[in-house]
């Protein structure tokens, strides 16, 4: 199995960089070949514009600026970088915390200018028919919340599942089948007991992604 892990969060002293080594831990004691995208560290930029093609290529929108860059291999190198690790993956992990109940904006520009028309989709070619087809993704969620905070009685009215719809829907419009999402409530209040149970049940479940 390759995989690409998509990590974005700012904080090296967090949770979720504690997370992120435990799976870098984890595929590197079992071998897996994975390849690593660290957005905040990379200083990604997440600003979908016009300077993300050669400057020669002239469309009226930008996703058909996208498409025709992509074709004639105009993107910029950072798009280009990406593209060839989501092409080399067989399994995607998104990490993020939740933030205004989404990804944080260093993610959302990442899926505005990486999931390209002509690469990631395309006219007639969505969902079962997208151009990733074949591939998998899972997410790897931190919520400040708690998780009775996520239900249809709770603060937010709504399930976690509400609030990470559009993130695996955007994935599944380029054919990429989803996996159960692995989500850490109330982050915040985080004791050392919890922090070692919640390790343990994250490499269960990086073991269940690497068995399918």
């Amino acid at each position: 199995m390759n995989i690409l892990y998509v990590y974005a969060h700012p904080n090296p002293e967090s949770l979720n960089h504690l997370l992120k080594q435990q799976a870098v831990d984890f595929f590197a004691g079992n071998n897996i070949h994975v390849s690593y995208s660290d957005l905040y560290a990379d200083h990604f930029n997440a600003v979908a514009s016009w300077h993300d093609f050669d400057s020669e290529i002239k469309q009226p929108q930008y996703m058909l600026a996208q498409q025709k860059a992509y074709a004639e291999n105009k993107l910029t190198a950072d798009i280009e970088s990406e593209i060839k690790k989501i092409t080399a993956a067989n399994h995607i992990i998104l990490q993020f915390p939740l933030w205004w109940f989404s990804t944080p904006a260093i993610l959302k520009g990442w899926f505005d200018r990486v999931l390209v028309k002509g690469f990631a989709y395309d006219t007639g070619k969505i969902f079962d028919a997208g151009l990733l087809k074949g591939k998998t993704a899972s997410l790897t969620v931190t919520t400040q919340s708690p998780e009775s905070a996520y239900q249809i009685n709770g603060v937010h009215h709504a399930g976690i599942d509400t609030f990470l719809h559009h993130i695996q829907h955007t994935l599944c419009f380029s054919g990429i089948e989803m996996l159960p999402p692995y989500v850490i409530y109330g982050a915040a209040e985080m004791n050392a007991e919890r922090e070692e149970k919640i390790k343990e049940e994250y490499k269960r479940y990086l073991e269940n992604i690497v068995k399918k």
